[in-house]
């Protein structure tokens, strides 16, 4: 064997397992961080999986055209199905997930570059990892567009941890029914927080940790944050995206709640703002269609 040819088999051997050293470290360090939504959120989890499972490719040494072809598709489908669920969600993890998957595609589109057939082991490995991911990018799917419940899990954004659990238990501690619930939730939240006049963020994602230490947010944190203290308590709760008072104005985020066999619209943000100014309450009103 030329030695020229033994220093390019050695280097591409060390830098697939740098890049598995690198994704490996960033996902572990990204599980570590979301190790409380994981637990309580399904949703994360699968695109959390999209994440980690293409980093298995770094594992072996792929050397077929054919292998290669295969995992640029699913790494283009996991890219796309994330932006998709990022732009639809406004969510900034979706992004965290890309840069994993960034670093695989960069070890492949650099460095793998040997051309002589695979093994049959290898090869076997690829399509096992390739229909785990396959079925993951469908679970995705259904996750995003395709929900039974939308009311109790619209808007995935709205995620919590147990310790929001543990919150939402004291808030309706005292309380049995639904409404009583709700309104106990509503009145916590409206005399704890104030409006972030200040925030003007580029991709509106709700940190339910940075609502809850700093007591202040926009109408899409107080949306949410509402949402995730009712669902907590298995109380079907939805957020609503639009511009409710006048087309011309701006975008606003607010929430309808069941209880009592009825849907009503309730407006955390307006009602925050308006109990600190003595003003009119938007309350909850019950929705005539």
């Amino acid at each position: 064997m030329k030695i020229s040819k033994l220093f390019a088999i050695t280097l591409q051997s060390k830098a697939r397992l740098i890049f598995f050293a690198i994704a490996s470290a960033y996902n572990l360090l990204l599980g570590l961080y979301l190790k409380d939504f994981l637990v309580l959120s399904q949703t994360l989890t699968v695109f959390y999986l999209l994440s980690v499972l293409p980093c298995l490719f770094l594992a072996v040494e792929i050397k077929s055209k054919t292998m290669r072809s295969v995992i640029f598709i699913l790494l283009a489908l996991i890219f796309l199905i994330n932006f998709a669920y990022a732009i639809y969600c406004r969510r900034v993890f979706p992004f965290l997930a890309i840069i994993s998957i960034a670093i695989v595609f960069t070890y492949f589109t650099v460095f793998a570059d040997s051309t002589h057939k695979d093994n049959p082991l290898t090869k076997i490995y690829v399509l096992i990892v390739s229909a785990l991911i396959i079925a993951l990018l469908f679970t995705a799917y259904i996750f995003v567009y395709k929900q039974e419940d939308v009311s109790l899990t619209n808007g995935q954004a709205t995620l919590w941890d147990t310790k929001t659990v543990e919150l939402a238990d004291k808030i309706c501690a005292d309380f049995n029914t639904d409404e009583e619930k709700v309104k106990a939730i509503y009145k916590w939240m409206i005399h704890n927080f104030d409006y972030d006049y200040k925030c003007e963020p580029f991709v509106q994602y709700f940190n339910v940790r940075k609502t809850l230490s700093t007591r202040k947010g926009i109408c899409y944190d107080f949306a949410h944050l509402f949402a995730s203290l009712c669902r907590s308590q298995n109380i079907p709760c939805y957020v609503v995206d639009g511009t409710p008072y006048n087309p011309a104005t701006y975008c606003h985020t607010w929430n309808r709640v069941y209880f009592n066999g009825s849907w009503r619209n309730m407006d955390a943000t307006f009602d925050t703002v308006q109990i600190k100014s003595k003003g009119e309450l938007y309350g909850f009103r019950n929705i005539e269609k």
